[in-house]
């Protein structure tokens, strides 16, 4: 007797001979929405799951990164801020660092802050902000340096020249923006810059003069003539008038020359007169009737 197949155990199909080997039947691929399916299916598997993963992983190690640093400053606020009211932590000493033209009670009052002050609550970040508000002051830093000491450093701008605009007297720097006026003419040593856009061309009119320290030092007045050239007003009375510029002959190269008129003739003793630079080939000199005699007018002696 030939025992049954238990009901649990599926039926195989055999295919071939009754006398060959036996081998399971292949399933035929599925057609249709089915077959669309499973391939669709079979190209998601295929994906390079390890390599996505490693990529996803990159990025998200990049965005927490950057959270943390964001965080980290803001932490770092908290955790100073905790200390000094733990600590009880009370202003002893405030160092300034770089203050040349800013005033101190101007500067103390954009800081908030004096020496006896607690640093409970103390915004260092505020008062960055109040002081680089005050006029000579370009950038600054604050900081607190625990448990009794504040830092400052300023950085201020540059007086390059005063400047005549509106009826006013300003100090400008070297970008031509005005920082404060000189009402009470606490720079009369800058030069007097006038002229529609004199402000605007200073800078690379003062670049220039840079290389002839012994023009500059004796330089008072420059007037920036119908926007296109200058004229140059030493202390003696001398008006300089210099070319307009051109890529042959410009204020490049006019300065040179004056420098060794005035080294040969001291050209810029006269206590009147003008200089005409402004013509490649020759120099123009226009002298007041009462001039008399001087190196300028009085020919060099000629060695025998």
């Amino acid at each position: 007797m030939v025992p049954r197949k238990p009901n649990d155990v599926p039926p195989v199909e055999l295919t071939g001979s009754l006398f060959g080997s036996a081998r399971p039947k292949e399933p035929k691929a599925p057609t249709g929405f089915r077959g669309w399916l499973a391939r669709a299916e079979a190209r998601v598997a295929a994906l390079p799951w390890g390599r996505i993963g490693q990529g996803a992983l990159a990025v998200a190690v990049v965005a927490g990164g950057a959270a943390f640093w964001q965080w980290r400053g803001v932490a770092g606020e908290a955790v100073t801020a905790y200390v000094a009211e733990a600590t009880g932590a009370v202003v002893e000493k405030i160092v300034v660092t770089g203050a040349v033209y800013t005033g101190k009670d101007d500067l103390q009052t954009a800081l908030g802050l004096k020496k006896g002050d607690s640093l409970v609550g103390f915004d260092a970040s505020a008062a960055r902000e109040r002081i680089e508000q005050l006029p000579w002051v370009r950038l600054a830093s604050v900081d607190r340096m625990l448990p009794d000491r504040v830092n400052v450093m300023i950085y201020e701008h540059v007086p390059l020249a005063r400047l005549v605009a509106e009826g006013t007297i300003w100090v400008i720097n070297k970008d031509g923006e005005r920082i404060v006026a000189d009402t009470d003419n606490a720079f009369p040593g800058l030069p007097l810059l006038q002229g529609e856009g004199a402000a605007e061309h200073a800078n690379e009119l003062f670049a220039h003069l840079a290389n002839w320290p012994q023009l500059l030092s004796q330089l008072r007045e420059a007037q920036w003539v119908g926007e296109r050239r200058w004229d140059l007003r030493f202390v003696s009375g001398v008006v300089v008038q210099l070319p307009e510029q051109d890529k042959d002959f410009g204020t490049e190269q006019a300065l040179p020359l004056l420098a060794k008129l005035e080294e040969a003739r001291h050209v810029l003793t006269l206590n009147a007169g003008e200089v005409d630079l402004r013509l490649p080939d020759r120099v123009v000199l226009r002298l007041p009737e009462t001039v008399g005699a001087t190196p300028v007018t009085t020919k060099p002696a000629v060695a025998g």
